[in-house]
C-alpha cells in the first residue's frame, strides 16, 4: 500500500508530514480532499471486518498506524515463520515446473529481503541467529 500511495505522491498523509491545515486556511479543502483519497485507498484494500473497525478514524495516518499496530509486531519473526512454513508446504502438484519454481523463488526472495536488512550490524546478526533458531 505504501508503494501505491507513494506513487501518487501522498505518503505524507500516511506518515504525518502532510499536516492538517487550519479550517480558515485556504488550502484546507485541498488537505481534506487528499486525506479522503488516501483513506479511501487504504480502506478499499481491506476486508470488511477490518474496514468496519477503522473506517471512522479521521486521517490516513491514523488508519495507517492502526493497521500497523494490528498486523506488525515490530519484528519479522511471524512473517518469516509463515514464509518458512510455506516454503516447506509448497508442492509441485502437477503444475508446470516453471510455475512451481517461480513460486519457490518468490518465497525465498521474500525471506532474503526480510532477513538481509538486519545483517549490517552486530546486533542484527545476533537477532538473525535468534530468529533462525526459533524457526
Amino acid at each position: 500500500m505504501k508503494m501505491r500511495i507513494g506513487s501518487r505522491n501522498k505518503v505524507g498523509y500516511l506518515i504525518g508530514e502532510a499536516k492538517k491545515t487550519p479550517l480558515e486556511d485556504p488550502s484546507y479543502p485541498i488537505w481534506v480532499t487528499e486525506n479522503y483519497k488516501v483513506k479511501s485507498w487504504l480502506i478499499d484494500s481491506m476486508d470488511l471486518l477490518l474496514m468496519q473497525r477503522i473506517i471512522r478514524l479521521s486521517t490516513g495516518k491514523k488508519i495507517w498506524e492502526a493497521v500497523a499496530k494490528t498486523f506488525y509486531d515490530e519484528s519479522d519473526e511471524t512473517c518469516l515463520f509463515e514464509l518458512n512454513k510455506k516454503s516447506f508446504s509448497t508442492t509441485h502438484n502437477g503444475r508446470p515446473l516453471s510455475t512451481y519454481y517461480n513460486e519457490l523463488v518468490a518465497i525465498f526472495q521474500e525471506i532474503d529481503h526480510r532477513m538481509t536488512s538486519q545483517e549490517e550490524i552486530v546486533e542484527g546478526v545476533v537477532q538473525l541467529h535468534s530468529a533462525m533458531a526459533r524457526l
